[in-house]
């Protein structure tokens, strides 16, 4: 291997494109950066969102990697038992199954559904993964439902974040959340992904609260506007995370609280279930329904 290519390879390792890549594939990601942190290198083929079709309810969140391990699984699903305490949600890993961050977040598993999902339950969320990787790059579309008021949250994975990322992009509207770590190559990598979205977004910034003074000043534009409008919500490190992944456990306090305030920036709050009807009931009134 040249030396050109060993560079492009350090390139293509830190943008996550290192999988099925030959010498001039790695060459080209040394000749355009852009496109290696894009994640172009035979990653699966997306003309569209591939839920755009689906008949998906109501709300569509769509959690993306500003960066390779930026932990965007371990968001999305904060997110969506955020927005579970009042809703119906459905969480969608459309990571390939060798990748997944979800393989193990479900509580229960249910199967699969033909060829294409696995099932599981955890808490209130129903949990989708693909059951196999897709053929020809054909991502299946989400199931239709009748119900207007359940929302979807859907982990991207880092190959499919590529793929929309790559031209013509197709991440252009809808409810997004980017995750990023507090790293100077980090947070210039988002930026990118910020830049291939038209419209708001909503940033996880996984790390302290307080900001490192090299990463502040290697914000872009982009990054800078979305954290003066509090856009950017602090997800902190959680050391059993980090060593564990994402198991069917509980996730840490503090990484859940991050998810609610993710999932209030995203959705608007709807209509409480009639769980949560009973509960703020049985918080006003004593035990003969007497008032507190």
């Amino acid at each position: 291997m040249t030396v050109q290519a060993m560079r492009a390879a350090v390139v293509a390792i830190r943008a996550g494109v290192f999988d099925d890549s030959g010498e001039v594939d790695v060459a080209r990601a040394c000749q355009a950066p852009s496109a290696a942190v894009a994640g172009v290198a035979r990653r699966p083929g997306v003309g569209a969102i591939p839920w755009a079709g689906a008949d998906t309810g109501g709300a569509v969140v769509l959690a993306v990697a500003g960066h390779a391990g930026a932990g965007a699984s371990t968001v999305a699903l904060a997110v969506a038992e955020g927005l579970a305490e009042t809703r119906r949600v459905l969480l969608v890993d459309y990571a390939e199954p060798a990748r997944s961050g979800l393989a193990v977040a479900a509580a229960i598993e249910l199967g699969t559904d033909g060829n294409r999902w696995r099932r599981g339950r955890r808490g209130r969320l129903e949990v989708l993964r693909l059951a196999r990787d897709p053929v020809d790059g054909e991502l299946p579309p989400l199931p239709g439902t009748d119900d207007t008021d359940r929302a979807v949250v859907v982990d991207a994975g880092w190959s499919l974040t590529g793929a929309l990322l790559a031209p013509p992009r197709s991440l252009v509207r809808g409810s997004t959340v980017v995750v990023t770590r507090l790293t100077v190559p980090a947070v210039r990598q988002t930026e990118r992904v910020l830049a291939a979205i038209d419209g708001d977004a909503a940033v996880a910034a996984v790390g302290p609260a307080r900001w490192p003074r090299p990463v502040e000043a290697s914000c872009g534009p982009r990054l800078r506007e979305l954290r003066s409008r509090g856009q950017v919500v602090p997800v902190p490190v959680d050391r059993r995370l980090q060593l564990a992944g994402l198991t069917g456990d509980p996730l840490p306090k503090s990484v859940a609280a991050a998810g609610r305030s993710l999932a209030a920036l995203l959705v608007p709050a709807g209509p409480r279930q009639p769980r949560q009807l009973r509960a703020a009931q049985r918080s006003r009134t004593g035990p003969a329904g007497t008032s507190r």
